[in-house]
């Protein structure tokens, strides 16, 4: 966090993804949206920022604001964020739970599925698949949670993701304002964007696979022995995000130094 003095008052300015507020992420994801300059974006990110009015700015050192201008430049950069800011959503009446910080609640399966909707959406722009992703990650509460959650370790308070359920929550979704939607797109790239780093292997196999979807697919027959029968892919999708990814990872090494000790015997 930057700390900024203005006039002898002290200001705070994010200087990282995870820094902004909820009411900051929904500005920036506004923003994104109105296809502005670099130079105006900045600009109005600095009043939004900082909460000054334009007089303020105005009387300020041009350097000094040049300054404050480049310590913004991580919004252009690949988005970081993890924290979840919109922890539910409202429509209507209903009322829809999200997942942590990190998506540390989720299922492998409900993950691989947004992934494809995530990236449908990316190279489309159809607001069906951003309303499809935010569907399956934000879900209502499980019945009697305030019961049931002191007698569990299972500590997401969301219903069981079911593919049945998922066209009328999507109807709902859709009202919402696009700055919202566009709010968890941008939480679930920053999820994205933080994995490679954390299983560098997983995602060295799939660049070797082809497509992404054959990626995974290879690497959860193989986390699961081989084994392609209904209840033991079922489990692997319902298994902890990251639990699985542990797996991965440590099946993606091991496939990694095999082709490599091959190709070091085919050299020699």
């Amino acid at each position: 966090m930057n700390q900024v003095e203005i006039d002898g008052k002290i200001y705070f300015m994010p200087s990282e993804w995870n820094e902004l507020t909820k009411k900051q992420v929904l500005f920036v994801s506004r923003l994104f949206q109105e296809q502005h300059s670099v130079v105006d974006f900045k600009i109005r990110m600095l009043f939004n920022f900082l909460s000054i009015r334009q007089k303020v700015l105005k009387g300020m050192d041009h350097e000094d604001v040049y300054f404050l201008c480049e310590s913004l430049n991580f919004l252009f950069k690949e988005v970081s964020l993890t924290k979840n800011l919109l922890p539910f959503l409202r429509t209507g009446k209903r009322k829809y739970f999200g997942p942590a910080d990190a998506m540390m609640n989720c299922t492998f399966g409900e993950f691989t599925m947004a992934n494809s909707l995530l990236d449908s959406f990316s190279k489309t722009k159809e607001q069906k698949y951003l309303d499809e992703m935010v569907a399956v990650l934000y879900r209502p509460r499980k019945w009697f949670w305030f019961i049931r959650k002191s007698f569990t370790d299972n500590q997401d308070p969301r219903k069981l993701f079911v593919n049945r359920t998922l066209k009328k929550r999507c109807r709902r979704i859709s009202r919402l304002d696009y700055e919202i939607k566009y709010a968890v797109f941008l939480f679930f790239s920053g999820v994205l964007n933080s994995l490679p780093l954390l299983y560098p292997y997983i995602y060295q196999k799939q660049g070797d696979t082809g497509t992404e979807d054959n990626g995974w697919a290879s690497l959860i027959i193989s986390l699961a022995d081989g084994k392609t029968d209904d209840k033991s892919l079922e489990t692997i999708m319902n298994s902890n995000l990251y639990n699985v990814f542990i797996g991965l990872n440590k099946k993606a090494k091991e496939y990694h130094e095999y082709m490599s000790k091959i190709e070091s015997y085919d050299r020699h």
